[in-house]
């Protein structure tokens, strides 16, 4: 828990939504969260490299290159999202932006999502950001249906770290099942993990 709060990810990704929305021309809350933190003193030098961190991924969240960004009218989404069930698998998904545009020959607007992967150690490839690609265009069919169909073209994942946007793949569903699979044997397996989790808890309090 330690670990995720103080990288400020959170804060990143959230700020960075605004940036993306004006396609790279309002940056002012992303400022505002480097000026929050330049104020902050680190007691440790492991809160020290994360502050450290959190400044080398704002910068590069304003640097980024947005033109590669889905055609369509880019706006934000709510902070606060619903959790995803996947075969009984309750997953975060959180994406940043919403994408709407016309179909050609429909009456029906496209839609898509967009979410900024913030992980420097793990950059994304063709193989992960296509199976996040598959997962956003999941959440979208569950989450916003009434808006339109849900379209690979205006879905996107943007690596900061690696400055790369990646789309969403256009042959998904194979990858859809993979997800489910993957979340059944977590589902399956949880019980005997946090059973052993348990455990050690209580030999480390004995």
């Amino acid at each position: 828990k330690n670990f995720l709060l103080d990288t400020r990810y959170n804060d990143i990704d959230r700020a960075t939504m605004d940036f993306i929305s004006s396609r790279g021309i309002d940056d002012s809350r992303l400022l505002a969260l480097e000026h929050a933190l330049l104020k902050r003193e680190a007691e440790t030098s492991h809160e020290e490299q994360r502050l450290l961190t959190a400044h080398d991924a704002i910068e590069l969240c304003r640097t980024l290159e947005l033109s590669k960004l889905p055609n369509g009218t880019i706006s934000s989404l709510p902070d606060k999202q619903p959790l995803f069930d996947i075969e009984g698998l309750a997953v975060s998904v959180r994406p940043t932006n919403l994408v709407v545009a016309p179909l050609l020959g429909k009456r029906a607007k496209g839609i898509g999502l967009i979410k900024p992967y913030l992980c420097k150690t793990r950059p994304l490839t063709i193989e992960s950001s296509s199976l996040h690609g598959a997962l956003l265009l999941m959440y979208l069919g569950e989450a916003y249906p009434h808006l339109g169909e849900p379209r690979p073209e205006l879905t996107a994942v943007i690596d900061i770290f690696a400055q790369k946007i990646f789309v969403a793949p256009r042959n998904f569903l194979q990858r859809t099942k993979l997800l489910r699979a993957a979340s059944i044997e977590i589902v399956d397996r949880w019980q005997s993990v946090r059973e052993r989790l348990v455990e050690l808890d209580r030999g480390k309090r004995a």
